[in-house]
């Protein structure tokens, strides 16, 4: 997996994160992802390959511009500390997601029961996998087909 990281002063700020917005290491709420997500989008992505909480304290953004560079950034929630940024001049692929991509997708999740997200990662397959907490902070998986967002599988631990 590639990590890269961006700034976290600028991200935390412009993200509105802070330690108290985890709650034990359980995810990101809808809210706070949706934070993250404009802010991102700030930053320049405009698709998505992975993203994810990494430790409760990391957050990993890899996807591309517009202009085809991948964007890889890693950063520390709770000090704002970047811990690795990366560019490479790539191409967008076509199963990268949009930000309205990545929205039909959290919203798929949440109707099978998402409360608190982890990670999303999609694969040049063109499936998805979003892994977060229900509402009994119990893991969930939720697979998509990134054709239409229907579910083709959910497992919960």
């Amino acid at each position: 997996m590639k990590k890269t990281t961006l700034s976290t002063a600028a991200l935390l700020a412009s993200f509105g994160l802070a330690t108290t917005a985890f709650a034990a290491d359980q995810g990101l709420t809808q809210d706070e992802l949706s934070s993250l997500l404009d802010s991102a989008q700030q930053y320049g992505f405009t698709h998505f390959e992975e993203i994810s909480v990494d430790d409760g304290n990391e957050l990993e953004l890899e996807g591309w511009r517009e202009d085809g560079w991948k964007l890889e950034v890693d950063m520390n929630i709770a000090s704002g500390d970047t811990i690795k940024e990366e560019q490479r001049q790539d191409q967008i692929p076509d199963w990268g997601l949009s930000f309205d991509e990545v929205n039909k997708a959290l919203d798929s999740a949440m109707g099978e029961g998402l409360q608190r997200f982890e990670s999303l990662e999609v694969e040049s397959s063109g499936s998805i996998e979003i892994e977060g907490y229900n509402d009994q902070n119990q893991e969930i998986e939720i697979y998509l087909n990134s054709s239409d967002f229907s579910v083709t599988g959910v497992t919960n631990d």
